[in-house]
């Protein structure tokens, strides 16, 4: 059976953030080519406070730079009294499942009821590896979970991108069997985004009139567009959602306001 968490009864729209790729290190204050993450992490934060009142937090992976129950406690920590939202998360490429479960004391939650949503949480983490692949048993639950959850409507969520963002250096990770996860999705009418991390940039389009979406980073910034690796001066930041009753979702980015962090704008990769 999968691990389903269920929100408190929600009648009207559904606010969710999702803040994505923290980079937290093993110690607080370890840097990310010269960037405090914890720093991001606590900016972006504040950032949600000011604008938003979220039902649910979304976290899609790279929580930790390195597998670490310590970075994970204090993620989960930090969230816990910065945002009186419950939180979900998914491992990313650098994230270790079973250490997040020891630091939670509890699995990631499978799927998220919330009022006329559900949103499915799909593990795209290859162990050793930094592109991201959905074996049989995670495409059989999402097959399962889709022909479950007629009546609703539904986002997939998932750490890596199953399209080409146009970069070819980070869609070198994309999830290798994309089309195996497009053959789960394409007989159900009920999806209505994809969500994702793991690309450190916004990113926002449709197919088959379902929403692309993914995030900024609360950590660096990678440049949109472009085929080398590259940081971005664009500051952290978060996705907002609103999901409404009848399907539609509205939905913008955040970023942090002007300030020097000091990242390492030169680097060739990490």
């Amino acid at each position: 059976m999968p691990i389903i968490k269920t929100l408190s009864p929600v009648s009207g729209d559904i606010n969710i953030v999702q803040i994505t790729d923290s980079h937290l290190g093993i110690e607080y204050g370890d840097t990310l080519l010269n960037m405090n993450s914890d720093e991001g992490l606590a900016d972006v934060l504040a950032l949600i406070n000011q604008h938003e009142s979220p039902d649910l937090v979304l976290a899609t992976g790279d929580i930790g730079n390195y597998p670490s129950e310590k970075a994970y406690k204090r993620f989960a920590d930090v969230l816990d009294k910065s945002i009186s939202a419950p939180m979900c998360w998914i491992p990313g490429n650098h994230d270790d499942p079973d250490l997040m479960a020891a630091a939670r004391g509890e699995p990631y939650h499978q799927i998220i009821e919330c009022g006329a949503w559900q949103l499915i949480m799909l593990n795209s983490r290859m162990p050793g590896k930094t592109h991201g692949h959905l074996d049989e048993s995670e495409l059989a639950f999402l097959a399962s979970s889709l022909s479950e959850s007629k009546g609703k409507h539904v986002m997939v969520c998932l750490h890596h991108q199953p399209v080409p963002i146009g970069s070819a250096w980070m869609d070198s990770y994309i999830v290798d069997n994309a089309q195996d996860f497009w053959a789960a999705l394409d007989p159900f009418d009920h999806v209505k985004a994809v969500v994702w991390g793991h690309v450190h940039q916004a990113f926002h389009e449709q197919h088959k009139g379902i929403e692309l979406i993914s995030t900024p980073s609360t950590c660096i910034q990678f440049i949109p567009n472009q085929d080398a690796f590259g940081v971005d001066k664009a500051l952290p930041g978060y996705r907002w959602f609103t999901l409404k009753q009848d399907g539609t979702i509205e939905t913008g980015v955040r970023r942090v306001p002007a300030k020097d962090y000091g990242i390492d704008f030169d680097s060739q990769g990490y």
